[in-house]
């Protein structure tokens, strides 16, 4: 994975960023054009609501004049045949039947007078108009009794006076409400024809907002787009930071560009550390091909003054002859192993035991141990189950691991060995030391050929990237956790050996 290609500090600074992003509120630009619509909408409802509220109010009102008129008309008619009565002594039954008219219409029209007049207004009419009306009623009756009041002057005065005075007051009303219901309907019509232009301002202001800020955050985002990949151009490659309190798309986008980023530049350094494999593997082979004929003649000539030794019963000679042919086919395997690891040859893996192959490789670093004082712990889990490897390159290795912990701790420590099962199939190898510890900037170069701390002429680079290959190849994975003056632990983990059968 790219993550492991820059190392963990790059990916927990890309990681960092991402979180950073992700923990601003979302606003997103649909969402924003969704509620622009929404108030333009809403807007436009208002506009309706109101202009149907001023015409159903308008309406109301234009009832009320209908039924007003009518009332007006029918007490007119009446005040004129009532005037008929007192002057000529004709039409009172006449006049009586337009009283009980407008009587009539103003009983059966109550609700909607008392929307549009108020209870004051209507109390006033009724009591008037019935008033009125009773004082017809009286007038009838006495000319049906054969009474005549118009006939004698003193009682017509008096009674012409008494209905003057009801008949004035609700006809005086009925025009006052007719006048000021006729200049409210007026007002009404006058603003229902005025809102829909005001609200539709209104909407072509909100439109020109809502318009002015969605193109101010595309274009200004946009713009910010166009400075990061200017200096991408230039060979900035470090990862867009938020610039606002809230996210949108344009952060998802500097999300998936920051991610572009990571991956370019992990895709380059494994561009990188292929080349310098393919020269490693030029110079290997080249080295390899003059190393193995000599060699294979150490070999060759410590066979023959083995037998020499077995001959003289020469038992020193033997063990130190043993040691150097050891010694010599050791070199060889790595040759080889180096070989491989260029070539990229799929190893014949097989089930390993982890505590042979750790013993194995401690006995070679044996006398190096001893030398610098250095304890050796070994913690191994019981039952720990065997692991799909190769043993020789599993030695090869423990004993680079090994080897870089010994160098690290000039003046003695402990180097402790541990493995362990962890997680459903994988087992892990843990190598620590207490020694001086590796930088920062360091961590993420230690896997390059050829990379090292070590003074010239110490090492060559090649131990933890062989490693690293020979790990990879095995299908597991390495990682390395150092503090600077406390020591350094690597992690090796591999999948567990296939149980046949």
């Amino acid at each position: 994975m790219p993550e492991y290609t820059l190392g963990e500090a790059e990916t927990q600074k890309l990681r960092e960023t991402e979180r950073a992003f992700l923990a601003r509120p979302m606003l997103s630009i649909r969402l924003r054009i969704v509620a622009g619509f929404l108030m333009c909408f809403f807007l436009a409802g208002l506009t309706a609501l109101v202009t149907l509220a001023l015409l159903y109010q308008a309406r109301g009102k234009l009832q009320f004049l209908r039924t007003s008129q009518d009332i007006t008309f029918e007490i007119l008619q009446a005040r004129r045949f009532e005037k008929d009565y007192f002057l000529y002594g004709t039409n009172l039954k006449t006049a009586k039947e337009h009283a009980d008219k407008a009587l009539a219409l103003l009983q059966s029209s109550t609700v909607n007078i008392l929307d549009v007049a108020g209870e004051k207004s209507l109390a006033a009419m009724i009591g008037d108009l019935g008033q009125y009306d009773a004082l017809l009623g009286q007038c009838v009756a006495l000319e049906n009794a054969g009474l005549d009041p118009s006939l004698e002057p003193g009682r017509k005065r008096a009674l012409e006076e008494e209905l003057r005075g009801p008949g004035s007051r609700v006809t005086e009303l009925a025009w006052a409400l007719n006048g000021r219901e006729s200049a409210a309907v007026d007002r009404m019509l006058t603003l229902s024809q005025a809102v829909p232009f005001a609200f539709l301002a209104l909407l072509l202001l909100l439109i020109f907002w809502v318009a002015h800020l969605l193109a101010k955050t595309i274009t200004k985002s946009l713009e910010r787009f166009q400075g990061y990949t200017r200096r991408i151009a230039g060979g900035n490659f470090g990862p867009i930071q938020p610039a606002k309190p809230y996210r949108d798309e344009f952060s998802d986008m500097a999300m998936a560009v920051n991610r572009m980023l990571f991956e370019l530049r992990a895709r380059e350094a494994q561009v990188l550390q292929a080349g310098k494999l393919a020269a490693v593997g030029t110079f290997t082979m080249g080295v390899a091909h003059e190393l193995c004929n000599p060699l294979n003649n150490i070999s060759i000539t410590t066979e023959a003054l083995l037998d020499e030794c077995e001959e003289r019963q020469d038992a020193r000679g033997h063990m130190l002859l043993n040691d150097i042919y050891q010694e010599t086919e050791r070199a060889n395997r790595i040759i080889f192993g180096l070989l491989d690891f260029i070539r990229q040859k799929a190893p014949e893996t097989v089930p390993v035991d982890l505590a042979e192959v750790i013993e194995a490789a401690r006995g070679l670093v044996d006398n190096e141990i001893e030398i610098r004082h250095i304890l050796f712990v070994r913690e191994i889990a019981p039952g720990l189950p065997r692991v799909q490897a190769t043993p020789h390159e599993m030695r090869q290795v423990l004993l680079n691991l090994f080897l870089n912990a010994i160098e690290a701790m000039p003046d003695g420590g402990t180097l402790a060995m541990r493995a362990k099962c962890q997680g459903e199939g994988i087992v892990c190898l843990e190598v620590s030391d207490e020694g001086v510890g590796i930088p920062v900037e360091n961590l993420t170069r230690i896997f390059d050929p050829f990379f090292t701390t070590k003074p010239r002429g110490k090492g060559t680079g090649l131990g933890l990237s062989i490693s690293n290959g020979i790990v990879k190849r095995f299908g597991g994975n390495i990682q390395v956790e150092s503090v600077q003056g406390r020591g350094t632990t690597v992690r090796i983990c591999l999948r567990e050996a296939v149980q046949e059968g």
